[in-house]
């Protein structure tokens, strides 16, 4: 059974140990598990950094097991170093370090896990039945298996496709896609509306994905996302209606279409690391709850998320001065029109920005 295992910052204030350190709490397994209990009295303090969940069978994480409590006032709120008394900046880099480790550690497994799925496709071809076959690219053909596994194999780009041409439009019978190395871009429209599609291995020689490769239209489709670091280019439309939970947008993301996101109404939380956010990315996301941008972020297209009526709060890893140099298009925050936006606060390292609702305008508070 799933179960929760907290990271906290842990204070013991007894004679015999006097220490502030971070640590592991496992809790109890169960169908719908709950936070582990961390004990806190007079001598000792804890502050909830995360929790992990922990998934039967699970052999990797993603960030949708991830929960962030750092700003969880009732559980942690920021720490702050009062006259250098506390080795919050230590722990910091701890934190920072053991982070930079499980994302290394992320990257293996995705890594193997591609390889994985190539082999089960060499299985497949040995045991599995081959329900359609066809071409898609000049040098790139396809399999569908009777499993539900789709198989793309070959060099270079596939083909471009216009509403309705593409062979897999509407193809309900795709449950997951595997693309061998070699393959660089993925066309326009190719699965559209693949509705039951919902995972997809990408090859590191990937480059560019076409605009409205993965486009839903209603539900369905993609439940998680995760780009190699080969990709720079991803179309308008690419990825909308996908029902994916939680996503990052790498720093090696260049070139950005519009409406990349739009209307996936399972999106909760979102990491972006790339210089320029296009316009429209997130509209009508209605359950987006929580994002955080990068310092590499230096542009924001307009009406990001216009309709995001959730999100009240963007965390943005750079200081107020950063902040004022990120270029910001119309209408950035959703506050314009009709979008009758609920962004309230940018929190930044050394303060924050808040909105005030009656003048229409950001104000700076600095901590």
């Amino acid at each position: 059974m799933p179960r929760y295992v907290g990271i906290a910052i842990y204070l013991d204030t007894t004679e015999a140990v006097r220490n502030v350190s971070l640590k592991l709490f496992p809790g109890t397994p169960a169908e719908n598990p709950a936070l582990p209990t961390i004990p806190q009295d007079d001598d000792h303090v804890r502050l909830l950094l995360y929790a992990v969940r922990l998934n039967v069978g699970a052999t990797s994480l993603t960030e949708r097991d991830w929960y962030d409590y750092r700003e969880d006032f009732n559980v942690c709120g920021y720490v702050k170093c009062i006259l250098g008394k506390c080795k919050v900046t230590e722990m910091q880099s701890q934190l920072a370090a053991i982070i930079a480790k499980i994302n290394e550690y992320n990257g293996q497994v995705a890594e193997l896990t591609g390889k994985i799925d190539m082999l089960q496709t060499k299985v497949d071809d040995l045991t599995g039945d081959i329900i359609e076959t066809g071409e898609i690219g000049e040098d790139i053909y396809y399999v569908l298996y009777s499993n539900g596994r789709l198989l793309l194999r070959g060099t270079g780009a596939t083909y471009d496709y216009d509403l309705g041409e593409s062979p897999f439009w509407e193809n309900e019978n795709i449950r997951s896609l595997v693309i061998s190395e070699g393959i660089t871009a993925i066309g326009d429209s190719i699965f559209e509306r693949c509705s039951n599609m919902t995972s997809a291995s990408f090859p590191n020689t990937l480059k560019s994905i076409g605009k409205r490769a993965f486009f839903m239209y209603t539900t369905g489709g993609l439940t998680s996302l995760n780009l190699p670091a080969s990709v720079t280019k991803i179309g308008e439309k690419a990825f909308a209606n996908i029902s994916a939970s939680s996503l990052v947008l790498p720093e090696n993301l260049t070139e950005l279409g519009t409406y990349l996101f739009m209307d996936s109404n399972t999106l909760q939380n979102v990491r972006i690391e790339c210089a320029e956010i296009p316009a429209f990315c997130f509209v009508n996301c209605s359950y987006l709850n929580q994002m955080t941008l990068s310092a590499n972020v230096k542009k924001i297209g307009s009406h990001m998320i216009n309709y995001c009526s959730l999100l009240r709060e963007i965390t943005y890893e750079g200081s107020l001065s950063d902040w004022a140099e990120v270029q910001k298009m119309q209408n950035w925050d959703g506050h314009v029109g009709q979008s009758d936006g609920s962004l309230a606060k940018i929190l930044c390292l050394d303060g924050y920005i808040e909105y005030d609702f009656e003048n229409n305008s950001w104000n700076e508070v600095r901590e």
